[in-house]
């Protein structure tokens, strides 16, 4: 890991006065994944509404590292409709999906997804959940790379909302209580 020792590096879940920072931190990522030909997130979403929608629900969740908001992600404990077209998941209930999975630019490269992934598994353990999904543009290989890390098995392709390139590649968790 690359993040000085003597920083503070923690999960919480993210509140109305993190809105801006978070936004930021979302077109931060758009920028990104243009710039490395990725169509994910480059037709407007994910938005201030969603993001604003997601703390209302309690679904969001902010990395904060030396007391700044560094990163951001929705932990969504609900059914998720994209993902219905695939039968070879391995967990069919108790499960959370994960969208939204962004770190600041200034704070890329050093390890801090990890720290974030690991917080949020531990999370959803806690509050009862055994398994996660989540899913990724098949360009996105930083994001694929994080996710074999963590041992997710890729389970297929999903289509999700999109006039550019709705196909996605999904992935599951399933963990030990």
């Amino acid at each position: 890991m690359n993040v000085e020792e003597d920083k503070v590096i923690y999960t919480r879940l993210a509140k109305k006065e993190d809105v801006p920072q978070i936004v930021s931190i979302i077109e931060e990522a758009k920028e990104v994944l243009r710039k490395g030909g990725s169509p994910q997130w480059q037709e407007g979403s994910p938005n201030e509404a969603l993001i604003c929608s997601d703390i209302e629900h309690d679904y969001g969740y902010v990395l904060v590292y030396n007391q700044t908001v560094v990163g951001y992600l929705a932990m969504i404990n609900k059914e998720d409709e994209d993902y219905k077209i695939l039968d070879n998941w391995k967990q069919e209930d108790n499960y959370v999906v994960i969208h939204r999975v962004a770190i600041s630019s200034a704070y890329q490269g050093k390890g801090l997804a990890s720290y974030f992934f690991s917080n949020i598994l531990s999370i959803a353990l806690s509050k009862g959940y055994t398994s996660v999904r989540i899913d990724t543009h098949r360009v996105n290989v930083t994001m694929q790379k994080l996710l074999e890390k963590f041992s997710f098995i890729y389970r297929g392709i999903v289509f999700v909302e999109s006039n550019i390139d709705g196909e996605r590649f999904a992935y599951e968790l399933v963990m030990e209580a």
